[in-house]
């Protein structure tokens, strides 16, 4: 049977060293089911590390971000005056008009990263003094969640695959001295 005869099934696990080829060493057997051990190890790593990390992680962030929101209360304001932002620095200020939490008409300075017009409508954020603070910074619960997993998974990456080398160079080193043990006992070595 020629090459272009065996099948594709055939191709892959003779390359995979799954045949039964009698001049594969048990060293070879060997690094081949320990690859295949590390590639199930690193697989079986995916989904878990979906459900230790980030799922945690994801709800974890969506709690803070809720329960820092729970602490403000965003307030309808009208912009009375704004001032132009500097092109280094594209904040502005306005003075805005809303109503407080005990119903009284209140003035402050808004710092906006948008363009503010006079008569615009803005959200001013209120603690529960009634005072204006900052407004809670953007959730990000997705991006963080998948920026943890997919360091876990590098991580298991670089075990699997460095355990993988690590055992590779203890198996090399095993075929070399093989190697050297049979050719010492050829009968045209001595010769």
């Amino acid at each position: 049977m020629t090459i272009g005869q065996a099948g594709p099934l055939r191709r892959t696990c003779r390359r995979a060293g799954l045949d039964r080829n009698p001049m594969r060493r048990r060293e070879d057997r060997l690094q081949t089911a320990l690859a295949a051990l590390l590639l199930l190890a690193f697989l079986a790593a995916l989904p878990l590390t979906a459900l230790l990390v980030a799922l945690p992680t994801y709800r974890a962030e969506v709690g803070a971000v809720a329960a820092e929101q729970a602490k403000l209360r965003p307030v309808p304001a009208t912009v009375l005056t704004a001032e132009h932002a500097p092109l280094y620095a594209p904040v502005s200020s306005a003075t805005v008009r809303f109503t407080g939490l005990d119903g009284a008409e209140r003035t402050s300075v808004h710092r906006a990263t948008g363009m503010l017009t006079p008569g615009g409508e803005v959200t001013v954020w209120l603690n529960a003094a009634g005072e204006p603070v900052e407004p809670p910074p953007p959730a990000r619960p997705l991006g963080r969640a998948t920026l943890l997993a997919g360091g876990a998974l590098l991580a298991a990456l670089l075990v699997c695959g460095g355990g993988y080398l690590a055992a590779r160079a203890v198996l090399d080193r095993r075929r070399s001295r093989a190697w050297d043990r049979e050719w010492a006992c050829a009968p045209w070595a001595g010769a």
